[in-house]
């Protein structure tokens, strides 16, 4: 999917109206449409965490935005599930084209009840709040009383969901003025905006939803100036109902190498979310010395092998892993491994087999000190750094981290001919010849200890023979991302990351129904 700019969309919207015969009055009520269906389960997964939603508070303006919101009222009105409060900034004779068209067509009894005002008191038996207020054309300063609209609907305790974009973002930018709209969820009408991946954009606009709203794809696969997103349509065909005839070999075996006498968790949340992000087989290895607390599922393969006597993966570990490393297809190293020098031969052993190997962790901060295995690997090569991570790849081959994350994770790629994974707000996915795509599912709840080590296992589990890698990995992270989503809708806080494993089969079915 495609990240575009303001000029780009008003481009494409036009070309659908005018080449593709497609009404504006059609393209916004399939965007108010859209809006609507995602509105209610919002509200489904709200209501999941004993959050009941009742009063829905819409702001319009006097866009298309607007009649987006005009279009939604209007149909949740109908389901009388709600009770729906209309405030418009402006009057009906105000409004014109196809906004003026959906505001005509609402209830009587609705338009009736119009407040063309907003009030403190306006918001406080509000649940939640539809911000159709500013669209894409929104540049500089807000004029009139939209800082104040917006202002008491950001201080107000409502969720709040945003029509196309935050009112008062830029939408090439992510830069707001004096103030924005801080969405908990945006629904982004046909392509996401630019200004949504920018680290002001991605605060202000929370969890993203783009809603094909019937724009022909062969007009987006003209736009040329973009950025690549990952998004449910991206993903869906990695998630496609499986074959009966499929078993365990097919889906592949995934071996976990990690842990040490003073980590011991890393490893089993790694190879347990493998396990139900759809590898085959798991196993687990971990040094001697290292104790396990806590239950493991029975279906994971765990065994000690010889180590240092300090319980780290040495030399003499090689042996015992061969025979697995041999059987295995794909193979995660690092989480909870330590970072003590009698690894590293261990390490090179690894980087040095014909298979896809997850870097993560402690393996990162060995390579960030040993340069030189890069040389000498063999195997295609996963690097999951998180910010500090990549700071240490970085200076280790003394390459600037002062750039934007893009160029950053592009200049790592090519250094070390791999793939990367760069965690954060806004995930990249990069190929070793610097293609890269930007992550739009996720949420803050990730941010805990152990998130990282889920989702190395699922990268583990995605990749596989015949299946593009780049493709693999950005469904790895869309399906991570949605696991925050799903444990937590409606805010971040109260997340462990032994939450999550549980929720992976439920959010890959939210991504293909027949997962």
């Amino acid at each position: 999917m495609k990240a575009v700019s303001r000029e780009d969309m008003r481009l494409l919207d036009s070309r659908a109206i005018h080449e593709g015969g497609i009404s504006g009055e059609k393209l916004m009520f399939t965007a108010g449409f859209s809006l609507a269906s995602t509105i209610e389960e919002y509200i489904a997964e709200l209501k999941k965490n004993e959050i009941d939603i009742k009063h829905i508070v819409f702001l319009a303006g006097k866009g298309n935005n607007a009649g987006d919101a005009f279009v939604a009222a209007k149909i949740l009105y109908d389901t009388q599930s709600y009770c729906i409060h209309l405030h418009c900034m402006v009057r009906e004779d105000s409004l014109s084209g196809d906004a003026l068209k959906m505001f005509q067509a609402m209830p009587s009894e609705l338009k009736s009840r119009i407040k063309y005002t907003l009030e403190k008191e306006d918001l406080v038996n509000c649940d939640l709040i539809i911000d159709g207020l500013l669209g894409t054309g929104f540049r500089g300063e807000l004029r009139g009383d939209y800082g104040k609209w917006i202002t008491l609907a950001n201080n107000s305790d409502c969720h709040i969901v945003s029509i196309d974009l935050p009112s008062g973002m830029e939408a090439d930018t992510g830069k707001s003025a004096e103030c924005a709209i801080r969405a908990d969820l945006t629904v982004s009408m046909a392509n996401a905006k630019k200004g949504m991946l920018t680290e002001e954009g991605a605060l202000l606009s929370g969890r993203i939803r783009v809603m094909d709203i019937g724009i022909p794809e062969k007009y987006v696969e003209d736009i040329l100036n973009y950025e690549l997103c990952t998004t449910f349509s991206d993903v869906k065909h990695l998630f496609a109902r499986e074959k009966n005839s499929i078993h365990k070999n097919i889906r592949g075996h995934v071996l976990v190498l990690g842990g040490c006498s003073l980590y011991c968790g890393a490893p089993l949340l790694a190879g347990e979310s493998a396990l139900r992000a759809g590898a085959g087989l798991v196993s687990i290895l971990l040094p001697h010395g290292t104790e396990i607390f806590g239950n493991t599922p029975k279906a994971v393969m765990l065994r000690h092998i010889a180590g240092n006597k300090e319980g780290f993966f040495d030399s003499s570990s090689i042996g015992e892993t061969k025979l697995l490393a041999e059987k295995a297809d794909k193979i995660v190293i690092g989480p909870g491994m330590g970072t003590h020098k009698y690894i590293l031969p261990f390490l090179e052993y690894i980087l040095q087999q014909e298979k896809y190997v997850v870097a993560d962790a402690d393996a990162l901060n060995l390579l960030a000190e040993n340069t030189t295995l890069f040389h000498t690997k063999k195997c295609t090569l996963i690097l999951t750094p998180h910010e500090g991570e990549m700071r240490r790849l970085e200076k280790g081959f003394s390459l600037d981290s002062t750039l934007p994350r893009q160029e950053r994770i592009q200049n790592l790629a090519a250094k070390t001919s791999s793939y990367i994974i760069f965690k954060g707000c806004r995930t990249l996915v990069c190929t070793p010849d610097g293609k890269y795509a930007v992550n739009l599912s996720g949420t803050p709840g990730l941010a805990t200890a152990g998130s990282g080590d889920i989702l190395a296992g699922i990268c583990g589990a995605m990749v596989k023979e015949k299946t593009d890698i780049f493709s693999a990995l950005r469904g790895a992270v869309f399906l991570h991302g949605l696991l925050g989503e799903t444990v937590n809708p409606s805010g971040s806080r109260g997340v462990i990351a032994d939450d999550l494993l549980s929720y992976i089969p439920a959010a890959m079915r939210k991504i293909n129904s027949k997962a």
